[in-house]
């Protein structure tokens, strides 16, 4: 019983106006822009949080008291946001592949074949020090080996990075009356296969790994892009 209810347990008129107010937020557009900003930065934060502990404790010692203690709010919080351990893992990769795109954007917006020296520095620049993007990678597949079904799950986010990518592919292409002699889909694939690749290598050596980059990229520029075959 709440300190706003009567002895009856009945509640008090001041706490039927509470009520009421707080149902009538809930039809606030504006109120219902704030609580979704909220929730967005309570996720934001928790997966921040995350990939920290993940990338410093590993996958199985991980558990979702420590990523809550880490973003500073309650385990109750992320339960509200995940289902599980292996839901916020996912998560954490999924957005990791979105912001990546995203960053990508500006070399893609400027054309193709873009420079392929200048997207092979952009991408030690992104990719090349990320010790932390490694090693949640390096967990990632360790468990999917372990595990059928988080394996399942880790390729339905991985096909999604992949689609996102080969959508963004094929609209600069067309966008400059431009093919791609392969199936875009496997340009993509080779992208992140490549991407991840170079990373561990730069990481666990301690070098360079942009001259591998660029002629990965000049090769593709080469091999899978061309321009459309004039008919008559």
């Amino acid at each position: 019983m709440g300190v706003s209810e009567s002895l009856t347990g009945v509640p008090s008129e001041a706490a039927r106006e509470v009520k009421k107010v707080r149902r009538a937020s809930d039809h606030d557009p504006a109120s219902r822009a704030i609580k979704r900003r909220n929730l967005a930065r309570t996720r934001s934060a928790l997966l921040d949080a995350a990939s920290e502990v993940f990338a410093k404790t590993g996958y199985a010692k991980a558990s979702l008291e420590e990523i809550a203690v880490a973003a500073g709010f309650t385990r109750g919080a992320v339960y509200h946001h995940f289902s599980s351990k292996e839901e916020i893992f996912l998560a954490v990769i999924a957005r990791r592949d979105q912001e990546l795109l995203a960053g990508y954007e500006p070399d893609l917006s400027a054309g193709l074949p873009s420079n392929s020296q200048a997207s092979a520095a952009h991408w030690q620049k992104e990719h090349g020090t990320a010790e932390s993007d490694v090693a949640l990678r390096l967990e990632l597949r360790s468990q999917a080996l372990r595990s059928p079904a988080f394996r399942r799950r880790l390729v339905s986010v991985q096909d999604a990075a992949v689609e996102a990518t080969s959508a963004k592919l094929s609209k600069v292409a067309a966008d400059q009356g431009m093919v791609w002699r392969l199936p875009v889909e496997y340009v993509a694939e080779l992208f992140h296969a490549a991407s991840h690749a170079a990373a561990e290598r730069s990481v666990l050596t301690g070098e360079s790994s942009e001259h591998r980059m660029a002629a990965f990229i000049e090769l593709i520029w080469n091999g899978a892009l061309g321009a459309p075959t004039r008919e008559g």
